[in-house]
């Protein structure tokens, strides 16, 4: 079937399309590489003057519109249709506004067609976001308001009525400038988002930071809702300050800048014409009259170019904007064709060669490009209207590669644009029009030079490239970055105690527990770390630390175990570490208080049972290695076998240790450590003086004479040499006063718990039972081994003797902590004398000086200490002294010390009426101590108590001290001193 030039039959196609195509194929290449540039308003005609070459201009036009929506090029085409509308007036400046108001973003012309078909500006798929025009929108809203208050408006009225509404069309409901206030706030999330930092990293709490914001941005919120009032955040809309900084609505250097009391105190920008800019804008639309069809013939002509220029100006910035190749989103780089403007019929009539007028004006005014592409078709009898224009040939080759160069027909008209442009050439021009005369042999006979002429396609994908800056590629990251922060978090959260995403503190660190269950926190205590032990003590020695002002002062580290099983802390265990570092606190505190050299106190943890010990040196010696003021460390109260690294990496730091309880013999060659407590070897023979009373025949009515047995704790993975030791002193002491000895197997731990069945059966065969059993376990084990002897019925009615070292003194028979079974008395040592408590030492001298709420959180009386049982196992006043003691080699002479010189310090100790008595470090060796007739192993003398704690019925014990010495009385205890029978006082 034959179809006629201009028909609209699919299967149409004119040769001219395909010359078109190449066209605009050339000038979206040369966008590609040289955006922006001078984009030509490409103006389509017959050679001819028939009107089938006009109708087959308006077909290949048609051809083209639909390989532009083909190819996914983002494009606008006027509806020809609604052109012809009778309420118009019959004005073409009145139809010109009409499609630049539809083109900005106006959904329908004043008929009841639209001006503009649908989906204007869309591309395909693979488009970059939709466009939008936020300064042509701002001119709907004040044309909005100049149409609703009339010719007759005041500048005033005028800025009353756009408060009213937001600056926005259609902006009158509340919920709509809610909608807008929350948009204009959301660009002050980058500041406000530094300012959450900055308060963060301050010391105030970051709930009250957000609160605070979010109060604050609340009422900013409710301010912009307000009727009648200008949005708070109006200065941030990139329209407003398109519409205050443009050149084109400059008033002159003398127009009046005083503004309105509402817009003054609102504003977020510097003064600017803001009422003459509305007032100049609201004249001319005034004058002109294009608003109103009826008075548009009698409008000022001036006022309405102005009009139509400034509507074409903000459709060119909004298109501008969204073509910036340097914004944040690239947009520019994502948008590599430019928008595409169709006028299918450009009349006189309708407006659009108006329009096409236009746009060639304001680009002539305006210096900048944008990259709007206008192609039109104007019948041959309006070709007349712009012949001041350049007239080109379709380009006769196709371009091939993307670095092909601009074909001649652009350069002339480019070079032809700059001339014509000058305001001395006579007449009016159009600059911007580049005339593309059809032949009409290619028009009205297509088949004449298509077999020649391949159809083109064109190029619009958008680089590869920019697609690594877009949402999804952002979203890939953030996921990316959200999973690896994720597993850092996770790493360093199972690595250290105290983590977030800028980094960890590597002062404590996570170790496994030894009971087989979780981790614990192992280190020194920095940066608000808290151990689970002693929580409120921790802080008051925070509290004392940060009092300290100036650079005179030392810093001690306490080391002991801070954590364990029991997240309560009340295992005996944790409790030696509460009472100990209690001591360490007492000391600080008094001699703060009273001396020039002030005293800081890190706190260190070594991990249940001190199983993490060898990391907390490491992690002591990383504090000691930043802080010169670190000299010495005191703790390290448990005897292990590892406990000779901890020794050796403190030493190699020059860092000497004071302990109180830790009893290991060999530890008196480590030259770096110094001990308040006795050494195990001996406690034993203190303990000696009972076991030969127990041994006597016929005596005290214990079980079979002759046979004592040695119990003690496998170290297995507790690494604990305590027990060894013990054991060794234990038996060999036994052996020598005549018992036959059995050493039972080492029992056990099971999840921290001892295992115990197996050794209570053997100490209570039928007709064995011992008469003594030296318990060289630890302290949490005792219980165990009193609940196995008492059900055991073997071991009814034969009365036992259980000795043991001073480990047991941390047992709270006096509590429920620790039991002892009715038929067994249990002597123990404790590591200081009665004699500790007296009035007038410097441990209660310095007890006095805490205040009643440090005694509520230490738990003691330091008006009564005579009769407070906390002292009774003599943890905290070992530590004392252990602080005292190295505090003062460090201060010596008012004036803090270096490592080396606490060191030497230590060396030349010898204070007395300390809390356990007088301590001497002078006599440094076995041979020193022989030399002055002092038993093997002491250093003058340690302070000493034999205890004695039997079951008087029930939960009640009875513990009775048999005899004692202080540190630095010499002389050795007697039988009768120490008599195993002695009634309790």
């Amino acid at each position: 079937m034959a179809t006629g030039p201009g028909s609209d039959d699919s299967r149409r196609h004119y040769a001219t399309t395909p010359h078109l195509v190449e066209m605009l194929e050339a000038i979206f290449q040369a966008f590609r590489r040289r955006s922006p540039m001078a984009l030509p308003e490409f103006v389509l005609h017959t050679e001819g003057g028939s009107h089938e070459g006009d109708a087959a201009v308006r077909g290949s036009l048609a051809e083209l519109r639909q390989e532009l929506r083909a190819r996914g090029v983002p494009f606008a085409s006027v509806r020809q249709s609604a052109l012809v509308d009778a309420t118009d007036g019959g004005s073409p400046m009145v139809r010109a506004l009409r499609v630049v108001q539809a083109l900005g973003g106006k959904p329908a012309g004043s008929g009841n067609e639209p001006y503009v078909e649908p989906h204007a500006w869309r591309g395909g798929r693979r488009q970059y976001g939709q466009y939008e025009f936020p300064r042509s929108e701002l001119l709907l809203a004040i044309e909005s308001v100049v149409r609703e208050l009339g010719p007759d408006a005041e500048p005033d009225e005028l800025l009353h009525g756009l408060n009213r509404t937001g600056w926005r069309p259609g902006g009158v409901q509340w919920t709509a400038r809610l909608r807008d206030a929350v948009t204009d706030a959301s660009r002050t999330v980058p500041a406000l988002l530094i300012a959450v930092v900055a308060v963060l990293i301050t010391d105030k709490p970051w709930y009250v930071t957000l609160l605070f914001l979010a109060v604050v941005m609340a009422a900013l919120l409710a301010l912009s809702i307000l009727p009648g009032r200008a949005p708070v955040f109006l200065g941030l809309r990139r329209e407003v300050r398109w519409f205050l900084s443009t050149t084109y609505l400059n008033q002159g250097p003398r127009a009046d800048r005083g503004e309105g009391l509402t817009w003054r105190l609102l504003r977020l920008w510097p003064p600017g014409p803001v009422r003459q800019r509305v007032a100049a804008v609201a004249r001319d639309i005034q004058d002109g009259a294009l608003l109103d069809e009826h008075r548009a013939g009698g409008g000022d002509e001036d006022a309405q170019r102005r009009h139509l220029q400034l509507r074409v100006h903000a459709l060119r910035e909004d298109l501008r904007d969204a073509h910036r190749a340097w914004s944040l989103d690239l947009r520019g780089r994502k948008r590599p064709t430019p928008p595409v403007l169709v006028l299918p019929d450009a009349t006189a009539d309708n407006g659009l060669i108006e329009l096409l007028r236009a746009v060639s004006d304001i680009r002539s005014i305006r210096s900048e490009l944008d990259p709007l592409l206008v192609v039109a078709a104007v019948r041959h009898e309006d070709i007349g209207l712009l012949e001041r224009s350049y007239s080109a040939e379709p380009a006769a080759r196709h371009l091939t590669g993307s670095g092909a160069d601009l074909p001649a027909w652009y350069a002339g008209w480019n070079r032809a644009r700059r001339v014509s442009q000058s305001p001395s050439l006579e007449g009016s021009t159009l600059p911007w029009v580049l005339r593309v005369p059809l032949p009409e042999g290619l028009l009205l006979h297509p088949d004449l030079g298509v077999s020649t002429l391949r159809r083109s396609r064109l190029s619009t994908g958008r680089p590869r490239w920019t697609w690594l800056w877009s949402l999804p590629a952002l979203a890939l990251v953030l996921a990316a970055a959200g999973l690896g922060l994720g597993v850092r978090d996770h790493r360093l959260s199972s690595e250290y105690c105290a983590s977030d995403l800028s980094g960890a503190n590597q002062d404590t660190r996570r170790v496994p527990s030894p009971s087989g269950h979780g981790s614990e926190c192992v280190g020194v205590a920095t940066g608000g770390v808290t151990f689970p032990v002693a929580r409120r003590l921790q802080e008051l020695i925070h509290k004392e630390n940060e009092a300290i002002s100036g650079s005179n002062y030392v810093t001690l580290v306490y080391a002991g175990p801070l954590s364990g099983p029991d997240a309560e802390g009340k295992s005996d265990e944790l409790v030696k570490g509460f009472e100990e570092l209690r001591g360490a606190y007492i000391a600080q505190h008094a001699n703060n208080a009273s001396q020039p050299v002030k005293l800081r106190l890190l706190v260190a943890n070594g991990g249940s049972d001190m199983a993490g010990q060898v990391e907390m040196a490491d992690r002591i010696v990383d504090v000691a290695r930043r802080d010169r003021t670190v000299v010495g460390v005191v703790g390290v109260g448990r005897d292990m076998t590892d406990t000779d690294q901890v020794l050796e990496r403190l030493r190699q730091a020059e860092l000497p240790v004071v302990s109180g309880t830790n009893s290991g013999t060999w530890l008196l060659d480590k030259p770096n450590f110094f001990n308040l407590a006795a050494t195990d070897e001996w406690q034993v023979r203190q303990l000696k003086l009972l076991a030969e009373q127990l041994r006597a025949p016929g005596s005290h009515g214990y079980g079979t004479a002759g046979r004592a047995v040695v119990l003690g704790r496998n170290p297995g993975s507790t690494r604990d040499r305590y027990t060894r030791e013990q054991m060794d002193h234990g038996g060999r002491m036994l052996t020598d006063v005549g018992y036959r000895v059995d050493r039972l197997e080492r029992y056990k731990l099971s999840n921290g718990r001892p295992v115990l069945g197996r050794q209570v059966s053997q100490i209570c065969q039928e007709g064995e039972v011992p008469r003594v059993v030296y318990f060289a376990g630890r302290t949490e084990d005792i219980n165990a081994l009193m609940d196995g002897i008492t059900s055991e019925p073997g071991c009814n009615g034969k009365r036992i003797a259980l000795l043991a070292g001073d480990d047991l003194s941390q047992a709270g028979f006096d509590t429920d902590r620790s039991s002892v079974a009715a038929n067994v008395t249990l002597y123990h040592l404790v590591l200081t004398a009665p004699g500790t408590k007296d009035q007038g030492t410097i441990f209660v001298n310095n007890l006095r000086k805490l205040g009643p709420e440090q005694e509520k959180i230490l738990g003691l009386s330091a008006s009564t200490p005579q009769t407070d049982s906390a002292f009774n196992d003599g943890q905290t006043m070992l530590m004392h002294d252990a602080t005292e003691v190295l505090y003062r080699a460090a201060a010596g002479g008012g004036e803090a010390r270096g490592r080396a010189e606490a060191w030497s310090g230590l060396l030349r100790t010898d204070i007395d009426n300390l809390a356990t008595g007088r301590i001497d470090f002078t006599a440094a060796t076995h041979d020193d101590a022989r030399e002055q007739g002092l038993e093997p192993g002491t250093r003058d003398n340690y302070a000493i108590s034999l205890v004695r704690v039997a079951n008087t019925g029930g939960a009640h014990y009875d513990r009775t001290v048999l005899c004692s010495r202080r540190a630095g009385d010499r002389r050795p205890l007697t039988q009768r001193e120490c008599d195993a029978d002695r009634r309790a006082p």
